[in-house]
């Protein structure tokens, strides 16, 4: 895919976020080194417009992520989720999604359950609950992994949810975020690590249009 070129300045620098986590296991000196979110490190906080060459398919994609971390409950935290709005433009026909990628500090990418009604995802917004189905795989066509802000494209981690730009206006209003997990996770929510809030807002006005 290449970034679809836009008329009008852009003014908007990159961000350089990378987190190097170092796991001691077993009591051993060894350090085993896990760039979680090294993907991201180099992608700007506007929003972009990538091109499928050869599908024609144009995938915009919001400038920066939400990432929230499970309330640890006494423990350390370390198990996250990633959330991306992106929207799908198919010659004219348009789907907004909300990806979900689900990862540890420890094992990288963490796997939902496997049964049927795994994936649900349930986002509290001051105090109004969204409740999203997953979609039985997720879409062709995607951005590759760095685009999309997580390490890998393990499906296995990663969710796709069908929304729209209302909701997610919604979301990048609120001011106050709770996500849970209701099949993985009954008893633990989610709260707000990384916010991206103000990216998700620019993305539905520019999707929005004038």
């Amino acid at each position: 895919m290449h970034e679809a070129r836009r008329s009008g300045p852009c003014n908007n620098q990159g961000i350089a976020i990378t987190m190097v986590v170092k796991c001691v296991l077993g009591g051993l000196l060894s350090v085993t080194i896990l760039a979680v979110m090294a993907a991201c490190s180099t992608l700007p906080t506007s929003p972009r417009d990538l091109v499928d060459d050869r599908t024609g398919i144009t995938v915009s994609v919001v400038g920066a992520p939400i990432e929230l971390e499970r309330e640890p409950n006494g423990v350390a935290a370390h198990d996250f989720l990633t959330l991306v709005a992106i929207q799908r433009d198919d010659d004219g026909k348009y789907t907004a999604l909300m990806l979900l990628y689900r990862w540890t500090v420890f094992y990288g990418g963490a796997p939902f359950g496997s049964g049927a009604d795994s994936g649900e995802l349930l986002i509290d917004v001051d105090g109004h609950q969204i409740d999203l189905q997953p979609l039985p795989q997720l879409p062709t066509g995607l951005p590759g992994p760095k685009d999309l802000f997580v390490p890998d494209m393990t499906e296995s981690a990663m969710r796709a949810y069908a929304t729209d730009l209302e909701t997610l206006r919604l979301i990048s209003t609120s001011h106050e975020l709770i996500v849970r997990l209701p099949k993985e996770t009954p008893n633990g929510s989610f709260t707000l690590w990384h916010d991206g809030r103000p990216a998700l807002g620019q993305f539905v006005n520019h999707l929005s249009g004038p």
